[in-house]
């Protein structure tokens, strides 16, 4: 009878931990999960979070509204095509922000004030755009849309990059390889370039193919690009430069009531 009550137990607590692990992997993942926390970026843009190493590239939307079925057909086929040829882990991401355009306007106004009288139309047409164009401003319907395509690789459980079709010689190839754990931390940072750099040269050449615009985020485009995707429109500044200029990320504020409590004791 004792035998049976821990047969059972033993039943349910296997039941209990794998509907806990089922809800566990099947949890909406956060933003900062999204995009991938970095610990170290390197200056050519490669991220890494202990064995997990990261690339950033980033793309521009094309515009197939005007395009034919044929191009439509070929872009999406060339797409599916991209998707069954990279073996690596990677996350899609589209975003949208505001497009902050005040020194533009402000250089724009600047020039048409400039303009001799003679060009009296040529001036009343530039003011009827400025108008226009601050009007959007206001109204925020003005918007900047970025992609982002984030390319995964983890040394230390990918299985084997070499295949021979036979599961009998894939398996001596795997013992006759170096364990994974032996390899040192710059081993482990080579390795997942090489394999993150093979993926990134087949998403160029995607994008050269339906005519898209990409480049690799280096250091500052990695941490700019985090820095967006977690402020999107509740910081003052849009881009990292400018929060970096504004002191943001400095403990130590300027503060006029300190300043003012200073100066009274000074007079005292």
């Amino acid at each position: 009878m004792a035998g049976l009550f821990v047969v059972v137990l033993a039943i349910v607590a296997i039941y209990w931990f794998w509907i806990r692990s089922k809800k566990t992997v099947n949890r909406s993942l956060t933003v900062q999960e999204m995009i991938g926390a970095a610990s170290n970026v390197e200056w050519e843009g490669l991220a890494q979070n202990q064995n997990q190493y990261r690339l950033v590239v980033e793309v521009e939307p094309i515009n197939l509204d005007h395009a034919s079925v044929e191009e439509n057909k070929t872009v999406w086929i060339n797409f599916l095509s991209l998707i069954n040829t990279i073996s690596l882990p990677y996350k899609l991401i589209s975003q949208s922000q505001l497009f902050e355009m005040k020194d533009y306007m402000d250089d724009y106004k600047q020039s048409i004030q400039e303009l001799p009288e003679e060009y009296s139309l040529l001036k009343k047409s530039g003011e009827m755009v400025s108008e226009y164009l601050m009007d959007s401003m206001n109204q925020q319907s003005i918007r900047n849309h970025h992609g982002y395509i984030i390319l995964e690789y983890n040394p230390m459980i990918s299985g084997a990059s070499i295949q021979v079709g036979s599961s009998k010689l894939n398996g001596l190839l795997d013992k006759a390889a170096p364990r994974k754990e032996r390899l040192s931390t710059e081993e482990r940072s080579d390795l997942a370039m090489q394999m993150l750099e093979e993926a990134e040269g087949m998403l160029y050449g995607f994008c050269e193919q339906v005519g898209m615009r990409y480049q690799r985020l280096d250091k500052a485009g990695v941490w700019n690009y985090t820095y967006q995707t977690l402020q999107r429109e509740l910081a003052p500044q849009a881009r990292m430069i400018d929060a970096l200029h504004m002191d943001s990320f400095n403990r130590m504020k300027h503060s006029l009531t300190l300043n003012e409590i200073q100066s009274e004791s000074n007079l005292v």
